[in-house]
């Protein structure tokens, strides 16, 4: 008998122990009338796909590799990255469609003029080579009839038949679906039709869109949903659009757009989509997600009046992983550019050197889940002919940081380089810069303790697309430029208050 009550006393206490974790999990769930900020900094152009319980989403990757990060959750909100979908240099990699279909997941996605298709029985990888499909476009979204039938929609409405292992396309592409007409006095940034993104449920096709353009004023994205009883059409648009969209500048999420609509297990349903925080524009697009109901007549639409600004979650308070760079493989939280890049580095044993053959620059970077930050790098050696610095980057030509090239110690901003006088850079061995509201201070020390400020601090808040182009954002960048090698032995980011 005693041993029967001491058996019931543990299962008691054990269940008591977990009720935090329980209550912790539950708390994580989306909230029906709340906008969740899902993934801070830029992670722009979200498409998520479920599989039982557990959801993968992956992003624009742009010029970086490796790239098309693949994320995982299961609760939506809490996200890990597990693996990198794309490891050689194809080009500029945009907006992609990560779909599962009949056991195998399939990641579409345009470069360069092209699309391409790469699969995996397992979204941790291995993934496949890339397979260039021979179709233009941007914005690739798939479908797939219950009869087995497959397409691929492009931006402006346009489709193309796939294959039954969707790896070809079976003809050309014929323009279907011409978008919602929001009113002529609406500020937008252009029509612009894109990222077609396809559900099949009860009888209809639902096409969820953007339009309006991605930048621009602050009212110019919209998410945008079309239903049909046919994959080709016709079309007949929502009472409800545009079903996400920024209203009005003061809000705090600007250009809210280019939506995935998706269920858990449960039946609940919800859109994923992107947009720029207020006053923050150089951090990015942030990826963001809210609850969606059915109507009775078949339209989804938000769980909130969409015309209220509703309570805001934030669940990236989090940090980036710190590096001392022992291991062989790059962490995940890398991405680098340059040409070549893929093959002019080493990693492992405590450094990570770049092996530039040329004089142009590389660069390892991390995207940044808050908009202040402190980061810091210990280096190592150099050939005499490269520049090595810590930066906050937004493009080559665009850059703001602090670097060391034989006893000189160099303040950076652009194309300009000015000597910071009375240190030597010989004795520098750290290096060190913060973010915070757009400005950018640096600094250098030869023990990692005792912080030397640089006399230059710089203003970034003009490097955002609306004013540079290229749909680039700031993030803290390691680069070496000219010919040689340059090491690099750790990395520690910190985030910093508002």
């Amino acid at each position: 008998m005693f041993r029967g009550r001491f058996i019931i006393l543990a299962l008691l206490l054990l269940s008591i122990s977990l009720l935090p974790a329980i209550h912790s999990d539950l708390h994580a769930q989306p909230s029906d009338d709340k906008l969740h900020v899902i993934l801070g900094g830029d992670h722009a152009d979200p498409t998520i796909v479920r599989d039982g319980n557990d959801f993968y989403m992956t992003h624009s990757s742009y010029r970086t590799y490796p790239g098309l990060k693949i994320w995982h959750s299961t609760n939506l909100v809490e996200w890990t990255p597990i693996a990198n979908a794309l490891g050689r240099d194809v080009g500029t990699v945009w907006a992609p469609e990560l779909i599962h279909h009949d056991g195998l997941f399939y990641l579409y996605f345009p470069s360069s003029g092209k699309n391409f298709v790469v699969t995996a029985e397992n979204p941790r990888g291995p993934w496949s080579d890339p397979i260039e499909l021979d179709v233009p476009g941007i914005d690739p979204g798939h479908i797939a009839t219950p009869e087995g039938e497959r397409f691929l929609y492009l931006h402006n409405g346009k489709v193309v038949p796939l294959s039954k292992d969707g790896l070809k396309v079976m003809g050309g592409p014929q323009q279907k679906h011409f978008g919602w007409q929001y009113p002529d006095d609406w500020e937008v940034e252009c029509f612009c039709l894109e990222s077609p993104k396809l559900t099949y449920r009860n009888g209809y096709y639902y096409m969820t869109a953007a339009q309006g353009g991605t930048a621009g004023p602050a009212t110019s994205h919209m998410v945008t949903s079309a239903r049909s009883r046919s994959p080709l059409g016709p079309w007949e648009n929502s009472p409800h659009n545009p079903v996400v969209h920024t209203w009005s500048r003061n809000e705090t999420y600007w250009c809210k757009g280019h939506g995935t609509i998706i269920d858990d297990a449960d039946g609940n349903w919800y859109v994923v989509y992107h947009g720029y925080k207020k006053d923050a524009l150089p951090h990015g697009r942030h990826t963001l997600l809210e609850s969606i109901q059915w109507t009775d007549d078949g339209w989804f639409v938000l769980k909130r009046d969409p015309k209220v600004e509703p309570e805001i979650i934030d669940h990236t308070n989090g940090t980036l992983a710190d590096d001392s760079f022992d291991s062989h493989e790059l962490g995940l939280q890398w991405q680098m550019t340059g040409a070549h890049v893929l093959n002019a580095h080493h990693v492992g044993e405590g450094q990570f050197v770049f092996q530039n053959p040329d004089e142009r620059m590389r660069t390892l970077q991390v995207i940044p889940p808050e908009k202040n930050y402190d980061v810091r790098i210990e280096i190592g050696d150099q050939d005499p002919d490269v520049e090595l610095g810590l930066s906050i980057w937004y493009s080559e030509a665009r850059l703001a940081g602090v670097a060391v090239q034989n006893n000189r110690v160099i303040m950076r901003l652009n194309d300009s380089r000015r000597s910071f006088r009375g240190v030597r850079g010989e004795k520098i061995r750290f290096l060190r810069v913060t973010l915070s509201n757009m400005t950018a201070n640096l600094y250098v020390s030869e023990d990692g303790e005792d912080w030397t400020k640089c006399s230059r601090t710089f203003e970034l808040s003009g490097y955002d697309h609306n004013v540079l182009g290229s749909f680039s954002y700031l993030r803290p960048a390691i680069y070496a430029e000219g010919t040689g090698k340059a090491a690099v032995h750790s990395f520690e980011y910190s985030p910093l208050s508002e």
